[in-house]
């Protein structure tokens, strides 16, 4: 049961459902029932995404990360494979019940999860943009169960979270270069060099910093995204460096504190 767990990669899933309820909470506050079904549905796609993406990438991850639960052997890729396929019906089930634009959400979503793991992940920026959609879209999630209004009232952190994401995907691409290069994969750093690729995900962490200071969310919201900040400069420190590894990890970090930030503006006045 453990590897099940392990696969799901409950850190980000919580991450991902974090920004989901802080959504709602930016949408005109929160309610116990839509938010715990919010925090459950995000969690389960989310883990099914990760779950698929281990399926397809168990060549590549025998490489890069032999430790992962199918390459180490605990999980066998068809096991993998159904409960991918369950937790994304269970998620969209429970979207259902909320209501008809969240059901949308959850399913398209699902739908480029599916086919960021078995098609576009191989393909330049293709499959970067669909992450860094993704990402940000589970402030959408968590607005979108008040409505179309709360929806819109997230597009400013979502922009923000594609902008950091981008870059973190990009500093993976490069930690990734060897196992995706023996696996045949058509990364942006294979295809215009490790140079480019840290100038890009430098630039796409510069932007976010420069547009963090915009949205309207209060003196708390300020307070902390200087924070995220700095960490977001870390990481452009370290991949203009080459340090692809400590760079995502910065971003990773900073996504973190930006999510509190974000909370920050929702609760206080």
């Amino acid at each position: 049961m453990k590897a099940f767990w392990e696969i799901l990669r409950p850190f980000n899933c919580l991450m991902a459902s974090a920004a989901a309820m802080i959504g709602l909470a930016l949408a005109g506050g929160i309610e116990p029932e839509p938010a715990l079904l919010i925090f459950i549905i995000v969690f389960l796609v989310t883990g099914a995404g990760n779950a698929i993406n281990d399926y397809y990438d168990k060549d590549i991850d025998a490489i890069n990360r032999p430790a992962r639960p199918i390459p180490s052997g605990r999980i066998s890729p068809p096991a993998a494979f159904r409960y991918s396929v369950a937790l994304f019906v269970a998620g969209c089930l429970l979207a259902w019940w909320i209501n008809p634009i969240c059901l949308i959400l959850a399913a398209c979503n699902s739908a480029l999860l599916f086919l960021y793991a078995r098609n576009l992940k191989a393909m330049p920026l293709s499959g970067n943009i669909t992450v860094a959609f993704l990402t940000g879209s589970t402030f959408l999630f968590g607005g979108a169960a008040v409505g179309m209004q709360g929806l819109l009232s997230n597009l400013i952190p979502f922009f923000l979270s594609f902008l950091v994401s981008m870059s973190r995907e990009i500093a993976k691409d490069i930690e990734d270069m060897a196992g995706d290069v023996a696996g045949g994969a058509r990364t942006l750093p294979i295809l215009a060099g490790e140079r480019i690729s840290r100038a890009l995900a430098a630039g796409f962490a510069l932007t976010a910093m420069a547009l963090s200071f915009l949205p309207p969310l209060g003196r708390g919201y300020l307070a902390v995204v200087a924070v995220a900040d700095i960490l977001f400069l870390l990481s452009v420190k370290k991949i203009l460096q080459g340090d692809a590894t400590g760079a995502q990890k910065a971003l990773k970090k900073g996504m973190a504190v930006a999510l509190v930030a974000f909370l920050a503006g929702a609760m206080l006045p």
